[in-house]
Formats: structure tokens, sequence, C-alpha cells
């Protein structure tokens, strides 16, 4: 079968604490992952049925505190920083060499191991880390020798194999980079790993599940649990426009999306500062899916603005609704709290701008978003230059200028006496 090619989104999101295990005292976990991939990027399908080629295997970093909290107690969430915990690819089918066989399914996947630090040295846990990245390379380029067509999938022995290199190949890292005395002391209460998994999908499976939630709990050195997602998306050749696109259709409708592509291609891509807020959308195509897929109140909320938006938008003197303002700002609430960090940031700054649309017209939003690209280099001063140039108008639900109804004034954007992040 032809397969297509899939934007690939693995983000391990939390882990949770039922019961620390460390005694007396509090834990000091840390992580350890490493994201892999098997691909057309790098493999092959031989004529001789065979796969050849190399594994694609991306770290992060492993040093002691990376989930920035050092002191852990039962029943304590740790969300896990993006930089560490999340890792974006592109997964291609794998080419076959044979006239017999169309392209073969890859695999993509993280190993995640989970420590408690007790007496290896700082530098001690990052060359472990290290040696596990290396050797997990090293063991997947091995079994890819091994699959072909008679052996089409990575086995539990497999895997097996390369924890045990894994972890020989940490230990012996570990020893070298310490010196005698603090191998001495490391000797005598190492760090503990709490547990491990490794988490898997094949191509196919990614394509018919465009967001596969996963977890596992370790009880043993305490009681923990790991959460995560993978999102998965076909790769558009017009790019993430198109992506954006198959989010927004979905929820709102193909004659509502006619409307905002006709505004798009009319009025939003002649003015710079505007495309660039239409861009925000874009990029986050892969995190606003996850979002309205496992979040309700959100997807209600978006997808009870297309008919209500799409109107509005043959209206542009027409002052903006209340009510869909609330919608839209309920919805970047939600995204504000999305595991991905790219969402959260864009999100606080949609909502600042969502602020200033209150009680203006259409064509006043596209004024103030030409004015006001979201960018930190924003001014209170320029903030100020666009509410004169661009007076509040009075409109249904509204009580007069610079009120949103009874008892509410229009939000300031950002934090007070600061302008948009």
């Amino acid at each position: 079968m032809a397969r297509d090619i899939l934007d690939v989104w693995i983000h391990l999101d939390r882990i949770h604490c039922f019961d620390e295990g460390d005694g007396w005292g509090s834990a000091e976990p840390y992580l350890w992952p490493v994201f892999f991939k098997i691909d057309g990027d790098s493999v092959v399908l031989t004529e001789g049925l065979m796969l050849s080629g190399t594994a694609t295997v991306v770290g992060t970093y492993g040093n002691h505190g990376n989930l920035n909290n050092t002191d852990v107690d039962e029943g304590e969430d740790l969300w896990i920083p993006e930089g560490l915990g999340s890792w974006s690819t592109i997964l291609k089918p794998i080419p076959s060499q044979s006239p017999f066989r169309e392209d073969v399914a890859g695999v993509a996947g993280v190993i995640a191991v989970l420590m408690e630090e007790d007496n290896v040295s700082d530098s001690g846990a990052v060359a472990g880390y290290n040696a596990l990245v290396s050797a997990i390379k090293s063991g997947l380029d091995k079994v890819i020798g091994t699959l072909g067509f008679a052996k089409q999938e990575v086995t539990e022995d497999d895997i097996d194999a390369i924890k045990s290199a894994a972890q020989s190949a940490v230990k012996d890292a570990i020893k070298s980079n310490q010196g005698f005395f603090s191998n001495l002391w490391s000797w005598l209460n190492a760090d503990d790993q709490i547990g491990s998994e490794v988490f898997r999908w094949d191509h196919d499976k990614l394509a018919e599940s465009s967001v596969i939630n996963f977890d596992k709990r370790w009880e043993s050195n305490g009681d923990w649990k790991i959460y995560g997602h993978v999102n998965a998306s076909v790769r558009c050749p017009a790019a993430s426009v198109n992506a954006a696109k198959a989010i927004f259709e979905g929820l709102f409708g193909t004659d509502d999306m006619a409307a905002m592509r006709s505004f798009r291609d009319d009025r939003v891509s002649r003015e710079r500062g505007a495309a660039e807020w239409w861009g925000l959308a874009e990029r986050n195509a892969a995190a606003l899916s996850w979002l309205f897929q496992t979040n309700d109140a959100a997807r209600e909320s978006f997808r009870a603005m297309g008919p209500a938006a799409a109107r509005l938008l043959v209206r542009r003197d027409a002052v903006i609704p209340d009510d869909l303002l609330d919608q839209a700002d309920s919805i970047l609430a939600e995204a504000a709290k999305a595991p991905s960090r790219r969402l959260r940031i864009d999100a606080r700054r949609a909502r600042s701008f969502l602020a200033l649309t209150r009680g203006r017209t259409v064509s006043q939003a596209l004024g103030i978003s030409a004015a006001l690209p979201p960018a930190r280099a924003v001014t209170k001063r320029q903030v100020a230059a666009v509410e004169r140039k661009f007076p509040r108008r009075a409109g249904p639900g509204r009580t007069g200028p610079g009120r949103t109804g009874p008892g509410r004034t229009p939000r300031r954007p950002g934090r007070p006496g600061r302008a948009p992040a």
C-alpha cells in the first residue's frame, strides 16, 4: 500500500506521584527521555527483502532536577517541560527497492526512564544519560539489520536486549565520569530507577488515530505514573495552512470555512501584521488538533463560533458581539493550559489582542491586528495609540464605550501596566 507522510508530535505530559517511596523526606525524581524512529529518512527495504539503514535517535537532557521539582510528595503532579519531553518529526514510509513490494510501515516512539536522585554526581547523571542515548542508537541499528519480510516488527526480545546493553553502558559511563570517592559514595546508594517503558507506534496505527493517549504506572521505588500523547496528521504539500484548514473544516463545516478562507485571502493577506496573527493558528495546528479532540469545552465553543463568525465576516462594519469574543476567550484560556509551550505562549498573546477588539468592528479589529503584531516588542505606548485610533463603539449587550456588559470593563492586554507579551 502507498502510505502518506505523517507529521508526528510525541509529548510526555506529566508524572503523578501516588507514593514517593523515599522513606523519610521527599523524592527527587528526574527523567531520561529518548525519542526514536525507523523510517524512510534513513532506511530502505532491499531487493533481498531485508531492511538496511540506521535509526534516528534523539535525546534532550538528562540532568538531575530536570523536572523542576526536587521535593516531591504523595499526590503531586509534575508537568514535564516541553524542551525535555516533546519531539516533533516527520515519519516517512520505508521505500522498497524490490519490484514485488510497495512501501513498508515505519515506527516512531519514545523510551522514558524515570529516575530518583541519590548519590550519583550531577556530571555522572549527564554522562549516564548520554550513554543511554548512544546505547539505544546502537541497539536499534543492530535490530534494523534483522528486520525484513520474515520479521517485520521489533520484538519484546529485541527491546530486552537493548535495555540490558543500555544498563551496562550507563553504569560504565557513570563510573568512568566520577572519581574514586564519588564512585564509592554512589556505590553505597546509587540513583534508583523508578521505572522504564518503551512507547512505540507503527506508521499505520498513527495514520488511523490522530491522537493517541498513553500512560504507564510503576509501583516499585514508590508509586508513580507517567502520562503522554502522540499526535499525527497527514503532511500536506500546501504545508500548515492546509493542516489548519482540515481541523477547522471538521468543526465548522465547509461553507463557513469557505467564507473564512475568502476573508483571509481578501483582507488578512494584505496586512502583514494581520497575517502574522492568522499564522498563530497555522503554526499550532497539531497542538490545536489535540486540544479540540481532548477538551470538550474548547471543542464546543469552537464549533459554536463557526456560523456566527462566518456571518460576521461579511458585515465588516458591525461591532463584534461580546458572546462571540467570550467563546473565543474561553478557547484561548484552555489553550493557555495546554502541554505545548508554544501554544500556551501564543494563546496568551491572542487573549491580549482579543481584549482590544471588544466594542470594535471587524474592520477595526483588522486594523488593530495590523498595527500590533504578535511580538514581545509591543509597548504600552503603541497599545494606547491604537486604542485612540480605533474608538470603541456601542453594540448589542454593551452599556457604552469601555463597557462589556453589566459590571464589566474590557480586560487590558497582558498584566496590569504591561503591554501584550
